[in-house]
């Protein structure tokens, strides 16, 4: 008898065992893997003052929480990781169009699936570098101008990208009425990530993009 209860306990000793290890593993999905993933931008950085009432592009990853080289964070649009940043500001004029360079970064971005179509055009890369730039310009004269930011930027890696190549679209050039404000981001896919200074090449403030616009150098 007792060597019918042994033989018992140890059968239902086993049978909890393997049920413990035959249960189904429960798959995180999709959604809930990208809330998961936003979730750790509790750690990061509070958005910069400077960004003021700007809403984030619809179509890049939202990166205004992330400065230090190696955060990532992750949304619907894709994911973004900071390779290098600096948060120097830096500012030049072209006649009465004064552009100031609040925060420079280089990020990986991954796009999600389904913006492909909107950077193949410039790549065929489903990740791929890109050098970022928040700024702000201003009409400090009595006259509407026609301004464009970026007429080109040049890499010490030898890489040149010109104004059409520009993947936010967020319509910073154009006409600026006098006293106006505009705020938002440029950037441009990369080819090498090792570039450590950017020359920035301006617009004119007749709307020309002319290459030979003033300058302003971002180191990393």
């Amino acid at each position: 008898m007792r060597r019918l209860f042994m033989i018992g306990l140890a059968t239902l000793f086993f049978s909890g065992c393997m049920g413990d290890v035959a249960a189904p593993v429960e798959q995180v999905p999709p959604e809930r893997q990208v809330e998961a993933a936003a979730l750790q931008a509790d750690v990061l950085s509070k958005v910069p003052a400077f960004y003021g009432d700007y809403q984030p592009n619809p179509h890049v990853t939202d990166d205004r929480r992330l400065g230090k080289p190696g955060e990532v964070i992750r949304d619907s649009n894709g994911e973004a990781e900071v390779l290098k940043a600096t948060g120097e500001q830096k500012q030049v004029s072209a006649g009465p169009a004064e552009l100031t360079i609040r925060e420079s970064k280089m990020l990986r971005y991954e796009p999600d699936p389904g913006l492909a179509d909107r950077y193949r055009k410039f790549t065929h890369e489903t990740e791929f570098p890109i050098v970022k730039l928040f700024v702000e310009i201003r009409n400090t004269g009595d006259e509407p101008i026609h301004f464009d930011p970026v007429a080109m930027i040049v890499t010490d890696q030898d890489e040149t990208l010109h104004w059409d190549e520009e993947i936010y679209l967020e319509g910073l050039g154009g006409e600026i009425d006098p006293g106006e404000v505009k705020t938002g981001n440029i950037g441009f896919i990369l080819d090498d990530a090792n570039a450590q200074v950017l020359t920035l090449h301006t617009g004119s403030a007749d709307g020309n993009h002319r290459e030979d616009g003033d300058k302003v150098e971002i180191k990393f």
